[in-house]
């Protein structure tokens, strides 16, 4: 692989020996594990072209997207050549710049169809004003800037970081862990950074109990955006001037430790459906809630245990999270199981984006109360680490494989000795959470109060949830409309004022088929006073109200310790945040 800075390409060249005889397949992914969508890398690609192993050349035709068809007949070599354009400094693309270039393997290398378990090796040719090549691949030895990956998993799995950058290290129980570094101002302390990810690592793999690797890798570049996770190593891109001030640099911490923490969990710890990768579609799961979501809530009870951040500055963070939440347009609308489902597309529920949650929010969020309620039910024995260590240890280590949706819930309801059927109801639907029942396990006290009108949104507030479920797997999501099911209807409100209850279906909106793409329509442009006619009804009863749409509703949450906690509360919420 030859970068070429002046023309922001590529150059490869890819030599495979005893090809295929008569004809080889060769495809390009069409994404990258760890960001979910199709990136249809293929389309950087030009000059293509394939000779044998005396130069001549050999005939191909591109006859999909991502896929060329080489005529091999009986040659004993084989050698592609082609160009990667590489432009777009993003963690999941290739980049180059005079002074860097990243390499995001699928992007970058071909593989032979049928055979990803081939072995492989990747060898750089430098420009001269470059020194250095970060990686968590290993060095073929005797080689200068070549590396080996016993399969085309793990090569697609190990970016590259080439250039001049910095280099620190730091170890944790003998394992070696570098940091590679560019564009970070110099006026961030590099040896209180270098402590501070120390410490993220110790804490991680305290609470996980094992290192799973051999040696790690950071790559920090501070030009960019975006961050992917990696078996032993991540690349995160970002603004590297916002970490000037403490407040900058602790989301800045909290960023880089949601992507360490992937290592375990995505990477080794995963849902069934995301592993062994296919390469050519979308691996669709409804628990991205849980690999994603429930990494964002480790990322910063990771600084706590740390000691980076306090338990009070923990719960800020989490009562801004709630707050930004619970007024996300689409709250009322998706829930995190489909959120993780439907990820895949550009559009929201029913293409409407105004219909769509995060699930990193709202899997964040999940977390902290599935954590409360596995240490309230057994009594503060047990938690959501042990969780994590109970499906790390049987699905990752033993079985090889990772976890069904089933098998997720029963670990988790195992460790709380009791059954959790409200919360997971809460991941597959709208219904409001009972924030008060599950903090109140920890001492806690969460309130609700209006924000400041100038806060509120656009739109009106109809002030009902809908109760949005996926489809099977292996069909197409709303597939076919059905009638809105109310999962939950909010007091006052002018749905409550119109009748509409939950356990309602609503049929019709203004004579259309209701559909959460009109409902949201309805609600977010339209206006205070605006008025719609909702049919709506039971099992048998059924009947059509004008609904009027009020201002517009926006909510600020706080976390605060109650006045007079039992000891059992108090000794939960010493233990959830406690600092190592």
């Amino acid at each position: 692989v030859t970068p070429k800075p002046g023309a922001r390409r590529f150059a490869v060249e890819m030599r495979v020996a005893h090809p295929q005889a008569g004809i080889a397949d060769f495809a390009m992914p069409e994404w990258m594990p760890g960001y979910y969508r199709l990136i249809h890398y293929s389309q950087y690609v030009s000059g293509f072209e394939a000779r044998d192993g005396q130069g001549r050349a050999l005939g191909w035709e591109q006859v999909t997207p991502d896929t060329w068809r080489v005529v091999t007949g009986s040659a004993a070599a084989l050698t592609l050549r082609y160009q990667v354009a590489a432009s777009r400094p993003f963690a999941a693309d290739n980049s180059i710049a005079d002074d860097r270039a990243f390499i995001a393997p699928p992007g970058m290398y071909l593989y032979p169809r049928g055979h990803l378990d081939q072995p492989v090796q990747v060898a750089l040719a430098l420009p001269p004003q470059w020194s250095s090549v970060a990686t968590g691949l290993d060095p073929v030895r005797g080689q200068a800037h070549a590396f080996t990956a016993p399969n085309y998993d793990v090569l697609f799995d190990s970016p590259m970081l080439l250039g001049n950058q910095e280099q620190l290290h730091f170890t944790v129980q003998g394992v070696p862990h570098d940091i590679a570094l560019q564009d970070v101002p110099a006026s961030v302390d590099r040896a209180k950074m270098t402590s501070d990810l120390k410490r993220i690592v110790v804490a991680a793999t305290t609470l996980m109990g094992t290192i799973p690797y051999d040696r790690y890798t950071f790559l920090l570049m501070g030009r960019g955006n975006g961050g992917i996770e990696h078996l032993n190593s991540m690349a995160a891109e970002f603004n590297g001037n916002q970490m000037a001030t403490p407040e900058q640099y602790q989301r800045w911490l909290s960023y880089i430790a949601h992507e360490y923490f992937h290592n375990f969990n995505v990477k080794r710890i995963r849902p069934l459906a995301l592993g062994p990768f296919d390469y050519e579609a979308e691996n669709r799961t409804g628990m991205l809630w849980v690999s994603e979501g429930l990494t964002v809530y480790y990322e910063d009870l990771l600084l706590v245990r740390a000691g980076l951040i306090t338990p009070r500055q923990y719960l800020d963070t989490l009562q801004a999270a709630i707050t930004k939440f619970e007024n996300e347009p689409g709250r009322p609308y998706q829930s995190a199981v489909e959120s993780s489902w439907t990820t895949w597309g550009t559009s929201g529920v029913g293409g409407d984006r105004g219909t769509t949650i995060s699930y990193y929010d709202n899997g964040g969020i999940l977390g902290a109360m599935l954590d409360l309620a596995i240490r309230h039910g057994s009594r503060n024995a047990r938690s959501l680490d042990d969780v994590m260590r109970t499906l790390y240890r049987t699905y990752a280590l033993v079985q090889h494989r990772g976890f069904t949706d089933a098998e997720f819930r029963a670990a988790c309801e195992q460790a709380a000795g009791a059954p959790l059927g409200d919360l997971f109801s809460y991941a597959a639907t709208t219904v409001p959470y009972d924030y008060t029942k599950y903090f109140a396990y920890a001492g806690l006290e969460v309130a609700r109060t209006p924000a400041p009108p100038s806060a509120a949104p656009a739109g009106g507030w109809l002030g009902l949830a809908t109760d949005a479920s996926i489809p099977p797997p292996g069909t197409s999501p709303r597939a076919a409309p059905q009638p809105l099911s109310v999962a939950a209807v909010a007091d006052a409100s002018p749905a409550a004022q119109a009748g509409i209850r939950a356990g309602d279906r609503i049929f019709e909106i203004n004579a259309a088929a209701a559909t959460t793409a009109a409902l949201s329509a309805f609600v977010e442009k339209g206006k205070p006073g605006d008025t719609a006619q909702i049919s709506y009804g039971g099992s048998s009863a059924r009947q059509t109200v004008a609904v009027v749409l009020a201002p517009p509703q926006r909510w600020s949450y706080t976390i605060q310790p109650s006045a007079a906690p039992a000891a059992a509360a108090s000794a939960l919420l010493a233990d959830w945040l406690r600092q190592h």
